[in-house]
């Protein structure tokens, strides 16, 4: 999976405070991972193609809730056709992800807060925009949520986003449609719970910026968007300082200690071996398509 070793820093006391807060146990957690195991060995459509590990942390993702590990683990592996664009070719060593790497800088933060959310912090984007290739970073981001699969424990995710170097070119060549898709995989493929999207720096675009919050997130998750003017110290009300970068006011280090480093530790054929593993709609028992269904639930 990574290379050397582990770059996400979970002790053994966070897995049990996050056990703790879940209302879960051990013996719990292994009694319903066999269950869902066998579950999944008789999907004809879905590949028995992750480690117990995976099932245990999507079990953690959905608050303990079989059922919603099951639809987990049906869009892991079904939502691939769909969204090939952010979940497949995903080639951490390719060109276009170095290209990608010199004009936005996006990092996962090694230490879980008090609360036990994983921080993941956007910053440095390249002041000409056409330098800036949303989909590239959407997998990236995927990429990374894929080793966060495999090995973080966390009861969610904090998102600082630095709108410094944002203009309105950045503005006008969003793909609204690609961020809903992103939003869309992070919480129904990788269960992924967000818990505050923090943009700091945001005076001149706030405006702009928000607009397109709002057009690519639910209508509960833009309840979880703060706006941070430039020199105040309002984002360590809800993030302690030494998950935040030197830059951008924290304690944990400079930008470049954290910048793509889980990526950069990722094993380039692991990665593009998950890839492969997706369903087989032609063996898809009778019924409502997955992503109906997800609807339906309103999961989507």
């Amino acid at each position: 999976m990574t290379d050397n070793g582990k770059y996400l820093v979970v002790t053994a006391e966070e897995v049990a405070y996050v056990r703790e807060q879940l209302g879960t146990s051990e013996e719990d957690i292994k009694t319903s991972v066999t269950s869902l195991r066998e579950w999944l060995r008789m999907q004809p459509h879905l590949p028995d193609a992750v480690d117990d590990s995976v099932i245990e942390r999507m079990y953690i993702n959905c608050k303990c809730s079989t059922e919603k590990v099951k639809l987990g683990l049906d869009a892991y592996f079904s939502l691939k056709h769909k969204f090939s664009e952010l979940l497949t070719n995903r080639d951490v060593e390719g060109s276009d992800f170095q290209f990608a790497m010199e004009h936005f800088k996006l990092m996962i933060m090694p230490r879980l807060t008090k609360d036990a959310y994983r921080v993941h912090v956007w910053t440095a984007v390249d002041e000409d925009a056409t330098n800036i290739i949303w989909p590239l970073y959407g997998k990236m981001m995927t990429g990374a949520l894929e080793v966060m699969l495999a090995e973080d424990y966390s009861l969610g995710d904090v998102i600082i986003l630095d709108l410094a170097n944002v203009n309105a070119g950045h503005i006008v060549r969003a793909d609204i449609n690609l961020f809903r898709n992103l939003e869309l995989c992070y919480k129904t493929a990788y269960r992924r719970r967000l818990k505050g999207l923090h943009l700091v720096n945001a005076s001149k675009i706030i405006n702009s910026a928000m607009k397109i919050v709002k057009l690519a997130l639910s209508e509960k998750l833009q309840k979880r968007v703060f706006a941070h003017l430039p020199g105040s110290t309002t984002l360590f009300d809800y993030v302690q300082p030494d998950c935040v970068p030197d830059e951008l006011g924290g304690t944990a280090g400079p930008v470049d200690n954290f910048s793509y480093k889980l990526l950069d530790m990722v094993n380039r054929e692991w990665l593009l071996e998950k890839d492969k593993y997706m369903s087989d709609e032609s063996k898809r028992p009778p019924g409502e398509p997955l992503w109906r269904h997800l609807r339906n639930r309103r999961l989507v």
